[in-house]
């Protein structure tokens, strides 16, 4: 009995850990970062769209942290966005346990204009409207 109740939990605990993120779809590359999000996970919500986007960084920052992860509401009437979670990985592609969290202010911002957010939304909004 013992031993099939580990293998439950062994089970379970890779099939429901925190860092199993969907696929990743490719976006783009900078010299600081490549970018993905996660396509199957982007969700509608009146004129909004909801979606994690992973920043994997080419050598890993001053702090160690070698990913980033945001959870994003993009309004694609009006081309605005709000950053409402952050989680910074020690590890690539967002794995592991997170080095940092936060929760960030309720506040509207703008891409700049040509930059690779500007580009990073414009194809989400034209995927997913």
């Amino acid at each position: 009995m013992k031993k099939i109740t580990l293998l439950l939990v062994i089970i379970f605990t890779f099939l429901f850990t925190n860092t199993s993120w969907g696929e990743w779809t490719y976006v783009e590359e900078d010299v600081t970062s490549k970018t993905y999000y996660d396509k199957d996970r982007v969700r509608k919500s009146g004129k909004c769209l909801y979606f994690w986007i992973l920043y994997d960084f080419i050598k890993p920052t001053e702090y160690g942290d070698s990913s980033q992860t945001t959870y994003t509401e993009l309004d694609c009437s009006i081309f605005r966005f709000k950053t409402l979670k952050l989680n910074l990985y020690s590890e690539y592609m967002g794995k592991g346990t997170p080095t940092f969290e936060s929760n960030l202010p309720d506040k509207w911002s703008y891409p700049q204009p040509n930059s690779s957010v500007e580009i990073l939304y414009n194809k989400i909004c034209e995927k997913h409207q």
